[in-house]
């Protein structure tokens, strides 16, 4: 909103006589080079600096769920040299029974994820592509910006979500749950939780996708864009650290 100013500078031509000219009051304008940005908002923030905000604000972010996976990782860990007395054996067993993962849809979870990861840098150079050649004033090349990589990379995101809904079925049906012992309680913890922070970074690629749609301003748009493919790179490498620990552990 432009300023208004509180003192409104009246023009008063300069008495003679009478000991010498009157003071001649300062208009806005006077005494000076003017810079010109008067008419600027104060809140005005450039899409450049709006996508540095964004991206120290997830670098934050990820930083804090580093922190929160890790802590459940070492209290993984510790939780399986945990020991309880056996009185039908006599002697002392471990909490933690081994587990059978079923790693055939594990592997298909994890290269549908990762192949997500690529089309979703696909879809951020795409719309890189984009601004840049407008600023060019020329077409850019079709293969970067007229493939929907950013519709790929949400249907592959929701097939990975359904993927481990199918990992915790088979589990189910073996008859392994949450409080069966140690290992599956946090297997289903690590795998939740990760499903939960993916489907976060899904729901912004949907509005992503639906922002063209809505007529929403692309700088808007290329910067969700830009900023969720650091999370989403965040959620494949995290995802792998995951199946790494599980597998390693498993008995």
């Amino acid at each position: 909103m432009p300023r208004i100013s509180e003192h409104v500078g009246i023009e008063r031509k300069p008495k003679l006589g009478g000991g010498g000219p009157g003071k001649i009051p300062h208009r806005h304008g006077y005494g000076g080079g003017d810079d010109g940005d008067h008419d600027q908002p104060d809140d005005f923030v450039s899409p450049k600096d709006r996508l540095r905000r964004y991206r120290i604000g997830m670098a934050a972010a990820i930083v804090a769920f580093s922190t929160f996976f890790i802590g459940i990782a070492v209290s993984y860990t510790l939780r399986l040299g945990v020991t309880h007395w056996d009185e039908d054996l006599g002697k002392s067993v471990r909490d933690a029974h081994p587990l059978a993962l079923p790693y055939i849809r594990l592997f298909i979870n994890s290269f549908i994820l990762i192949i997500s990861s690529i089309t979703l840098d696909l879809a951020r150079r795409g719309l890189l592509a984009k601004s840049e050649f407008a600023v060019m004033g020329i077409a850019p090349p079709r293969f970067k910006t007229e493939l929907p990589w950013l519709g790929i990379t949400v249907v592959l995101g929701v097939a990975f979500l359904i993927g481990q809904i199918m990992v915790w079925n088979i589990l189910r049906h073996q008859g392994i749950y949450f409080n069966s012992n140690t290992r599956s309680g946090f297997f289903y913890m690590l795998t939740g939780a990760h499903a939960v922070h993916l489907a976060g970074g899904l729901l912004v690629l949907l509005w992503a996708l639906a922002a063209s749609s809505v007529r929403m301003r692309f700088e808007s748009r290329q910067i969700a864009v830009e900023v969720t493919a650091w999370y989403w790179h965040f959620m494949g490498i995290l995802w792998i650290f995951i199946f790494g620990l599980l597998h390693f552990s498993r008995g």
